[in-house]
């Protein structure tokens, strides 16, 4: 099961992976995508459990009060949708895709949280605070 990450530790976890694209020419994938969670209506604590499974090892997911928001390492926004329309078929749930990538939706980690900040906003109407 992969583990909980504190949403505090986001920004800096974003900055350390935009720092190891931009210092190898080798990197495979220069992309990632942030993703959001709206959690906080499901009260099935197996649904929860499941989401901790079901992403990869190298997938880090964070802790945002009922929801999570899970950095994509290597993955493009099509990739990004692929994963999230997989989890609603397997958890016959229905999910808004709330995604943003790196480099489209901003350069920096500030700009990819304002960027997952607003279409958050946009798609559920919550303000994230982090």
């Amino acid at each position: 099961m992969t583990d909980l990450f504190p949403i505090i530790t986001l920004k800096s976890l974003i900055s350390h992976h935009i720092a190891l694209i931009d210092r190898s020419d080798t990197y495979t994938t220069q992309e990632f995508a942030l993703l959001f969670l709206k959690m906080e209506d499901y009260d099935n604590f197996e649904i929860k459990k499941s989401i901790q499974i079901i992403f990869r090892d190298s997938d880090i997911i964070f802790n945002v009060g009922e929801n999570y928001v899970i950095l994509l390492p290597k993955t493009n926004w099509n990739g990004a949708v692929e994963l999230l329309s997989g989890l609603c078929k397997f958890l016959d749930q229905k999910f808004t895709d709330c995604i943003v990538t790196y480099p489209d939706d901003g350069k920096s980690a500030q700009d990819m949280i304002d960027s997952l900040k607003n279409v958050v906003q946009k798609h559920y109407e919550i303000a994230l605070e982090f």
